[in-house]
């Protein structure tokens, strides 16, 4: 080979070694990558923010500790589980069954349980608490006859002089005839063998409420006449409830500051002054305010039955509160929570019969 040639062969050689050199050392400095993912050992730091971004998201926070003995390390935050509630506004207003029994769920979220009566049994019919007459029943029902309503919107008065919605019982005639006559046989003393049933049918006020209170500011306002008063909206009837009656007379006059009275006309056989035991009961007066409608007349007049009715026969319809005390020329007997007639301390009412 020509001297010529050797140099140029060498110097080609030369250059395409320098050529090699360099293509490596690009390569390892820059971190050759396989599949997306960095071989090269030497890592590069990406220059941090001096202040926060405003792009992170809100949710990335970690929790404050939740109190000063609680660590320091963020915990993840709870996600938002929804909350059943079980307070009143959860619950259906009305009557439902509870095991062998039935109670009312009241707006207010309060829990009255329908009491129940010996020989009857409770059925649940158009949102209604029904009593009806079971084949061992003692008050002369037939079986399965219609017996009387549980009525939950009814306050009462207590021996304490507070107040408790309590619910109360309107019972047909047969019915509390047979519960006064075992309530009388179970009181010992001769003068105080008397007891109320109270003596307005309040099935027609099925929304609202009736109040059952005493004081002693009965007929004519009188402040030593202790009295029950039934309170309520509306017209509702007011019905025999002395067992013993010799029918009934409704004086439609103002006497005092009552515009009614019904008296039994057996009481006017009685001697004066004091409390008959044999007739107690003939005893009470049943009185109010307002203007009273009387069945069968156009308008309110003076009504004079002179002979035995059933108990549940209607008298009149009340406007107006109703009230019951125990009057004998000047003889005023106390008249409390213990003198109304009730299954436990469930009033009971009685059912007019029309």
């Amino acid at each position: 080979m020509e001297p010529r040639r050797r140099v140029v062969a060498v110097l080609t050689v030369a250059a395409f070694v320098l050529i090699g050199v360099g293509v490596v050392a690009v390569v390892f400095d820059s971190g050759f990558v396989v599949g997306g993912v960095a071989t090269g050992t030497a890592r590069t730091t990406v220059p941090q923010p001096s202040s926060p971004s405003t792009s992170a998201s809100a949710t990335a926070r970690p929790t404050e500790p939740r109190d000063s003995g609680a660590s320091s390390t963020p915990e993840p935050s709870a996600s938002a589980t929804p909350v059943v509630s079980v307070g009143p506004s959860e619950r259906t207003t009305g009557f439902i069954q509870q095991g062998d029994a039935f109670v009312y769920y009241a707006p207010d979220g309060s829990t009255i349980p329908v009491m129940p009566v010996p020989g009857l049994e409770v059925q649940i019919q158009s949102g209604k608490a029904i009593y009806y007459a079971l084949a061992s029943n003692r008050y002369g029902l037939k079986t399965g006859s219609y017996a009387g309503q549980f009525m939950p919107l009814v306050t009462m008065g207590q021996a304490d002089g507070s107040s408790a919605e309590t619910g109360g019982i309107v019972l047909a005639g047969p019915v509390v005839l047979k519960m006064i006559s075992d309530e009388l046989a179970s009181i010992k003393s001769d003068s105080d063998r008397w007891i109320v049933a109270l003596p307005v049918d309040i099935r027609p006020s099925t929304a609202s409420m009736v109040d059952v209170s005493f004081d002693q500011f009965g007929l004519a306002g009188w402040s030593n006449t202790p009295r029950v008063v039934v309170r309520f909206s509306g017209s509702l009837p007011v019905v025999e409830t002395i067992p013993t009656n010799g029918g009934f007379h409704v004086l439609v006059e103002q006497i005092g500051v009552t515009a009614w009275q019904v008296i039994d006309p057996v009481r006017l056989s009685l001697p004066p002054g004091a409390i008959d035991s044999d007739h107690a009961m003939n005893q009470l007066l049943l009185y109010g305010d307002g203007t009273p409608a009387i069945p069968g007349a156009k308008v309110p007049r003076d009504t004079l039955v002179d002979g035995a009715v059933a108990v549940g026969t209607p008298m009149l319809t009340a406007t107006s509160d109703v009230s019951v005390s125990l009057v004998v020329n000047g003889s005023r007997a106390d008249l409390g929570p213990d003198k109304i007639l009730s299954v436990g301390d469930v009033p009971v009412f009685v059912a007019s019969s029309s």
